[in-house]
């Protein structure tokens, strides 16, 4: 056997260091990913007392005689309605009139229709909108301050859009500040937080506690959030993605600057959440930004435009008893909506179909399962 001298194997050493530092040099920067599920989520509201001239829209009894009104009943025939209704004591439905009337208040072809389906067919009982000037959200549309653009209150962004907050913010329903969540907000989360399959959001990069280029994936997980026995949300749990591939394309380049997450090219977004609330979830422009608070929540901001029909769903489908319970004059709602919508012009009506809004969510850390192929097998959770 022929020996190499210490010499060579030095030299052997040397050849080999290139190698060496490029191996420590990769490992050194390989990407990391930390998974959040959401445990909150509502319409980003920041209303206070007396930002509404005059005060706020009119509730469900005050709307009554209004709605009655634009039907063309007399005052007289308004109160004999309303005096027949008050001694019924709340028939049954079919046989309800006052219900009855209101439910098919729309007019077609000047025959009554169904008000909830056909909202523009039902007379506007012209609702006012909000006139604040502090609103959550983005400047969606890369044009800066206008005339009617909004300042964000914490992050300070100016020409944030955010229509959607005019549409809400004089309905007492919606009214809220961003953290505490309005009645109708809090009314549809703690209806569906144990049903819906949670949100995911996943974030990628080379250093995440110092900041630099990120890349964002918004998804789902297959099961709901887990909450402790106080109501808050169970952190580092595991969840299983779901691999349903309509929301394979949520992927946006971020960065992490001072703490902050954000998404650096907005894109869009296709999400589902619930029946109940959103069926589907869509935006133009998404936009998000995120930061962790000291109680180891992360707060999210998430923006774009969206199309008003989903946005009206939960008011319009649940029609009489969202009327009477936590969504005030739906088609009144509509009217506003179609009023204040700002993207996606329809070229036969000549309206906007979509409505720049925000949204505050709260998220926690989890496992992320990647889900298991028919006949394959998991390769195991990250964090």
């Amino acid at each position: 056997m022929v020996r190499k001298s210490p010499i060579t194997s030095v030299r052997a050493l040397l050849a080999l260091a290139p190698l060496l530092l490029a191996w420590v040099s990769t490992s050194a920067s390989a990407e990391e990913t930390r998974h959040f599920v959401m445990s909150k989520f509502w319409h980003a509201a920041n209303n206070a007392a007396d930002d509404c001239p005059g005060g706020v829209n009119p509730k469900y009894p005050e709307l009554v005689p209004i709605n009655l009104a634009n039907l063309g009943y007399s005052a007289r025939e308004i109160a004999a309605l309303l005096e027949r209704d008050a001694a019924s004591e709340g028939g049954d439905w079919e046989n309800d009139e006052l219900t009855q009337i209101l439910f098919y208040r729309a007019r077609i072809n000047g025959k009554p229709a169904n008000a909830y389906m056909h909202p523009l067919a039902v007379k506007d009982p012209g609702l006012k909108a909000w006139g604040g000037k502090m609103a959550y959200g983005f400047d969606l549309d890369g044009k800066g301050e206008t005339p009617t653009s909004f300042t964000d209150p914490e992050a300070g962004v100016k020409g944030v859009k955010h229509e959607l907050a005019r549409v809400y913010g004089c309905n007492d329903q919606f009214r809220a500040r961003l953290r505490d969540g309005s009645a109708a907000g809090l009314f549809f989360w703690m209806a569906i937080k144990d049903a819906a399959p949670a949100w995911t959001i996943s974030i990628t990069g080379e250093n995440l506690d110092k900041g630099g280029p990120v890349t964002i994936k918004i998804s789902r997980a297959m099961e709901p959030i887990r909450y402790n026995g106080n109501g808050t949300a169970r952190a580092d749990m595991s969840y299983r993605a779901d691999p349903d591939p309509r929301t394979a394309n949520n992927v946006y380049a971020g960065e992490v600057k001072d703490g902050l997450i954000s998404i650096t090219r907005p894109g869009p977004l296709f999400m589902i959440q619930e029946p109940l609330l959103f069926p589907l979830f869509t935006m133009h422009q998404f936009n998000a930004r995120m930061k962790m608070n000291a109680s180891g929540v992360l707060e999210v901001l998430i923006g774009g435009y969206q199309p008003i029909d989903e946005i009206y769903h939960f008011c319009g489908s649940a029609n009489m008893e969202a009327e009477k319970n936590f969504c005030a004059e739906p088609p009144g709602i509509y009217h506003l909506l179609v009023r204040h919508a700002d993207y996606d012009r329809d070229p036969a009506t000549g309206r906007n179909r979509a409505i720049s809004s925000t949204y505050y969510l709260e998220a926690v850390p989890a496992f992320l399962e990647p889900t298991i192929p028919v006949g394959g097998a998991s390769a195991g959770g990250t964090q």
